[in-house]
């Protein structure tokens, strides 16, 4: 409890500075209410106007509102004024004067409180990280460079219209609403003293663009500049330009599937030994993803693999255009939906002849789909490995899959696990 010498000086400290406070705002208001005062007594005095001749036989009321009215820019069209007694006209030429000038300060003044601190905050920073995005990915990687390096200097570029990515507390960014790939602002990120530059956006050609013209400007930095590619055929198709080969692409959902593939499926092929049967159900990008890391990292682990999905025909042909199926293995192309009890009582007689433990990967878009059936798959084979993947993390669902014996995965964490260290170096 504070005693009552320590009420005093509190209540002594705020009175002191309520009285700064004032004494400022008095020194602030000294020149508007002079310049007004001067016009109201020119124009009571008796000094009239060319182009309101009338105004001498006014009231007080209509001076006061011309008086009011020189704080306008280019004034009220009143004209110069005329008449009167000498030191009154110069009252009132002093208020022409004045009031305008007051006026002009004033939004001066607060032009520049608008854009000083920023200014002089990007005109000393060097050493920073630029990230361009709005999304999950942009969170999950500065929460992970915060984490990793707590006091480099970051700053956030979030396109126009897309609402800022929501961070955790006490992130520290500074946050700029642009277009990435405009030169201006590039030159005004101070891009040639960045120390590295995510472009993180929704759209794969603004990233690469910017990418193109930041390498353009500062050679330099090429090696540092990371470009997120959402459509895994393009950046497929990207891989042999030169911009690729100077700055490093990737997809989050590529990375996400090398590290399920390393870290889950492997590990349950090492302590299996005949060949196993791989059911991948969902064939978006992710599935495709996962065979090819499965080709390349497993190669002779698995012996069939049963491809399901809605579009599974026209998904497995752009795939072996892409990538390539591999000649190790069976395949099987099932067109259908995973939510479908007939699509599994019918696939039931193919994975009950495997001698080994098959392997689930429920990778539709749905979380709730994956999720569900892969509960249903746990329970009828008890000695598979089931893994479904979901979007974010769901406290609940990990809840359920470890009494289910489920591996669950987000591929939000997967994706910020798999960044390479080298990404958050001071």
């Amino acid at each position: 409890m504070e005693t009552p010498a320590v009420q005093v000086g509190r209540r002594s400290l705020a009175h002191r500075g309520v009285s700064t406070v004032l004494g400022k705002l008095r020194w602030r208001l000294a020149f508007p209410v002079a310049a007004f005062a001067f016009g109201v007594i020119g124009f009571v005095a008796g000094v009239g106007v060319t182009e309101r001749p009338g105004i001498v036989d006014d009231g007080l009321l209509p001076k006061i509102y011309y008086a009011l009215g020189l704080f306008i820019f280019g004034g009220m069209d009143l004209g110069t004024p005329v008449g009167g007694p000498p030191v009154a006209r110069a009252f009132l030429w002093t208020a022409y004067f004045m009031a305008p000038a007051i006026t002009a300060s004033a939004v001066i003044e607060a032009t520049l409180r608008l854009i000083a601190p920023e200014h002089r905050w990007m005109r000393r920073i060097r050493g920073h990280v630029i990230v361009a995005g709005a999304g999950r990915l942009t969170t999950l990687y500065l929460t992970r460079l915060r984490a990793t390096a707590g006091d480099v200097p970051i700053v956030v570029v979030t396109p126009p219209g897309e609402a800022a990515a929501e961070l955790p507390p006490g992130m520290r960014v500074r946050r700029i609403v642009g277009d990435i790939r405009s030169e201006v602002l590039l030159q005004r990120l101070r891009v040639d003293r960045a120390r590295r530059v995510l472009l993180l956006t929704d759209d794969d050609f603004t990233n690469l663009d910017a990418a193109q013209k930041i390498i353009t400007q500062v050679p330099k930095l090429a090696s540092d500049v990371i470009v997120h590619v959402a459509d895994l055929r393009f950046l497929r198709s990207m891989a042999g330009t030169h911009l690729a080969h100077r700055c490093t692409t990737f997809n989050g959902h590529q990375i996400a599937a090398s590290h399920l593939v390393q870290a889950h499926v492997l590990r349950h092929f090492k302590r299996t030994t005949p060949s196993d049967l791989v059911i991948l159900a969902g064939f978006g990008r992710f599935g495709e993803t996962i065979l090819s890391e499965l080709q390349t990292r497993a190669a002779g682990c698995f012996d069939r693999v049963i491809i399901i999905d809605v579009d599974a025909e026209m998904r497995a042909m752009v795939f072996d255009e892409q990538i390539g199926f591999s000649n190790d293995y069976a395949r099987k192309i099932v067109s259908g939906d995973l939510r479908d009890p007939t699509l599994w009582h019918g696939l039931a007689p193919e994975i009950a002849e495997v001698a080994g433990e098959p392997v689930f990967v429920l990778g539709s878009g749905v979380d709730r789909t994956n999720l569900r059936t892969a509960m249903w798959l746990a329970g009828k084979y008890p000695r598979a490995l089931v893994v479904a993947r979901s979007e974010d993390r769901w406290a609940f669902a990990e809840e359920v899959s470890r009494e289910a014996g489920i591996a669950t995965f987000s591929v939000a964490e997967l994706v910020a696990d798999s960044m390479p260290p080298s990404w958050f170096d001071k």
